[in-house]
């Protein structure tokens, strides 16, 4: 999730994100597989087609955050299918479990649209299951799994039921691709590069406050100040 934060996080305009993936069976076929779905409700409902390979895509409006107790999004986010069927799925005014990109310390880190927001942490005695939204996409932390969820019967929540298909279904999948294309030119594109540049000065400042400031006799003076060094004890290296 680190990577994705850092190539995704900058873009200050809309972006579409497309995942593809392959089904994976009701029966788990690894220790991988089976760790996912033990994360999942245990109800399972039909697969939405036969065909194996998968494709699901996110319209974003807004830039991307980090969640932590509430999702974000607004009503223009859209969740569409592309493969094996092409549908769109439009956001609810109700409802606004848009999107959630939540790390841990959260219960289940994962990215997700159309879930409820993940709690904090796990309470003790309440279910450790994911809490999949009645439509909803949602990609585990490490990005190998994901769940596209269909509840017809429950009526729809932070996006709509679909209009062909009046009925329940699921879709567990091994991911095979993850993509986030940015909508824009140039200028998103060096206000983008700037931020990096920005980010990059920030995290070399904190370097420098953390391992030094790179002049070695001035970092000696403050260690000798702080009684680190000098006397009997002669510190470690600074270069």
């Amino acid at each position: 999730m680190g990577s994705f934060e850092t190539r995704v996080f900058n873009w200050r305009a809309p972006t579409i994100l497309l995942v593809a993936g392959n089904r994976i069976e009701d029966i788990p076929a690894g220790g991988q597989e089976r760790n996912f779905a033990d994360t999942l409700p245990p109800k399972r409902f039909p697969n939405g087609g036969k065909s194996s390979r998968v494709v699901f895509g996110v319209y974003l409006s807004q830039p991307w955050k980090q969640t932590h107790k509430e999702c974000f999004g607004d009503t223009d986010t859209l969740l569409f299918q592309l493969e094996p069927v092409h549908e769109v799925f439009h956001a609810s005014v109700i409802n606004r479990d848009y999107v959630a990109f939540s790390k841990p310390p959260s219960a289940h880190p994962c990215l997700s649209f159309g879930c409820p927001h993940p709690k904090t942490k796990q309470t003790a005695g309440l279910s450790t299951h994911v809490n999949l939204g009645a439509v909803s996409l949602y990609l585990d932390s490490s990005f190998e799994f994901g769940v596209f969820t269909h509840n017809y019967t429950s009526g729809g929540g932070a996006f709509h039921n679909s209009e062909t298909r009046r009925s329940d279904f699921q879709d567990r999948f091994e991911i095979e691709s993850l993509e986030v294309w940015g909508c824009g030119g140039d200028a998103e594109a060096q206000k983008q590069k700037e931020m990096w540049a920005w980010e990059e000065r920030e995290a070399e400042a904190r370097r420098k406050i953390n391992l030094g400031s790179g002049d070695i006799e001035a970092d000696r003076a403050l260690l000798e100040m702080a009684g680190l060094i000098g006397g009997n004890r002669s510190g470690g290296s600074m270069n």
